[in-house]
């Protein structure tokens, strides 16, 4: 087969037939084996790596083949961190310019405990990336749940959604080069880069160990430690922490009819997600708002990327070792 890297996706041509795929901010790419190489032997001199779109459940198996086994892992590996930088640009740009804050609002009263707060991007639907601006808050006095907000923007004055983080959550991060996701509750999300992804984990780490431990809710003089540890790590991490600069989205935006966010209360022990997005429409249920790109339907574009050593369009020959997309169940 002959696969063909642009800066948003590729596309694969076999027997005449082509398959495009575009990626998304959900996407993760790594190297793979099979774990019974002795059953399929044409595969066992391959070197084998996955592009996994994972919010689809589908994923792409490449082969890499060469005359000798250094030279097929050079190749692989070359493949791997070229799509990993493409993934990484579709990324941030859909990022608007921000930096991390911990500081409360003067003219939002809902985030006066507010340990760190920045834009991600949300999974908010089968084809669609929601950026939203997250606000991280530590326990209060009688409850044993943090919380995750999620505002329109910085100004927070319209509420999303919100995650309640209890000792019980389930938060993580994605297993691939250079990925920037992570999944709490179920929910999965999209930083700017590495760094901002570990900085969401590992604060939110932080205050599941203190609700283990069952710490006390955080004073006013406790929030300013707190913040003030964060934002030590912000300023360790600022370079990898800052975007390339503004970038075109590389997605498709979805302009909507107005909006109006309310708040569903769900039981404190639930910990998942609560939200409701009334409109015009009168859905009942999270929808995309504006700030939302759809990658399902997004073109491939055929761009320059500074960071890449080789032209965008990248090909390889048949003879360079097989293709064939598979869905991973």
């Amino acid at each position: 087969v002959q696969v063909s890297l642009f800066v948003n996706g590729i596309a694969i041509e076999h027997k005449g037939k082509e398959v495009r795929a575009c990626f998304s901010p959900f996407t993760l790419v790594r190297n793979c084996k099979f774990q019974d190489s002795s059953s399929i032997n044409q595969l066992s001199s391959l070197k084998i790596f996955k592009i996994f779109f994972f919010v689809k459940n589908l994923c792409y198996f490449f082969g890499v083949s060469a005359e000798d086994e250094a030279q097929a892992d050079k190749d692989r590996q070359l493949w791997v961190s070229s799509i990993a930088k493409a993934v990484h640009l579709v990324t941030q740009s859909l990022f608007p310019p921000f930096s991390i804050s911990c500081e409360p609002i003067c003219a939002a009263a809902v985030t006066s405990r507010r340990l760190m707060a920045g834009y991600v991007l949300y999974h908010s639907g089968e084809d669609v990336a929601t950026v939203l601006y997250g606000e991280l808050s530590p326990h209060t006095r009688g409850s044993d749940l943090a919380r995750l907000a999620f505002y329109e923007n910085e100004q927070c004055q319209r509420l999303a959604m919100e995650i309640w983080i209890s000792v019980a959550s389930n938060c993580f991060e994605k297993v691939g080069m250079s990925c920037t996701c992570f999944c709490i509750n179920g929910h999965d999300f999209s930083a700017r880069t590495t760094a901002e992804r570990k900085l969401w984990l590992r604060a939110i780490s932080n205050i599941k160990v203190k609700l283990q431990n069952s710490a006390p809710a955080p004073s006013r003089e406790d929030l300013a430690h707190y913040r003030e540890a964060i934002e030590e790590q912000v300023r360790s991490l600022e370079n990898s922490l800052e975007g390339r600069g503004p970038v075109d989205s590389l997605l498709q935006r979805i302009e909507w009819t107005r909006t109006e966010v309310s708040r569903v209360s769900r039981e404190a022990e639930d910990g998942t997600c609560s939200s409701s997005i009334s409109s015009e429409e009168g859905l009942g249920t999270a929808a995309p708002r504006s700030g939302s790109h759809v990658f399902g339907a997004s073109k491939l574009h055929s761009l320059s990327i500074p960071a890449l050593s080789q032209p965008r369009s990248v090909a390889r020959e048949a003879s360079r070792g097989p293709g064939t997309p598979r869905r991973e169940l």
